[in-house]
């Protein structure tokens, strides 16, 4: 879905980096119960990306899942901090952050060029989404420069007859929020 809505060119010069403690992602692949390191093996003496990376089906990019057994949040913004100092044969890295988990990670916000939220409109707006609009407007990391936008989109698998009633309920929310609709700079 990201590279649907236009997010990037998701291919092998570009890594996506779930950034969670606790993998969201895993069980989509299989990988629920293996030990990995995460964006957290950067903070090895000899960790490089390029070591962390995994390749999945239908995933066009290389990705870093989230680190088994779990570790703080802090300790992960820590990585971040070293992603533009780290040597490693990619252009750009995506972090891919649940929206659940947005506030854990506002430590690392000053580091990210742009910001997008991805968001299928047939999960309901929820308290998160609101948590993670006024985590990113606290941090004041939304400006005409960074912001990509909110994407909303329908998963092909997934149908509701009130999805009209749903983009009414965003657009409601975004309403607190000029700076995520493009509204204001």
């Amino acid at each position: 879905m990201l590279k649907q809505a236009g997010l990037g060119a998701f291919d092998q010069q570009q890594v996506l980096i779930e950034l969670a403690e606790n993998s969201h992602l895993a069980a989509v692949f299989g990988e629920q119960g293996k030990p990995r390191f995460g964006i957290a093996g950067l903070l090895r003496l000899s960790g490089r990306l390029d070591s962390l990376v995994q390749t999945f089906k239908n995933v066009p990019s290389p990705l870093v899942l989230a680190p088994r057994p779990a570790m703080p949040a802090a300790m992960l913004n820590s990585a971040v901090g070293l992603l533009a100092s780290t040597p490693a044969p990619y252009e750009t890295a995506t972090l891919l952050i649940h929206v659940e988990d947005a506030p854990l990670f506002a430590g690392c916000y000053a580091q990210v060029n742009e910001f997008s939220v991805l968001w299928d409109v047939l999960d309901p707006p929820s308290p998160a989404l609101v948590a993670m609009a006024q985590t990113l407007a606290d941090q004041q990391v939304i400006t005409q420069h960074t912001w990509r936008g909110f994407h909303l989109y329908r998963h092909p698998n997934r149908n509701s007859p009130d999805a009209v009633d749903r983009m009414q309920q965003f657009k409601t929310i975004l309403q607190d929020y000029p700076l995520l609709t493009g509204q204001a700079a």
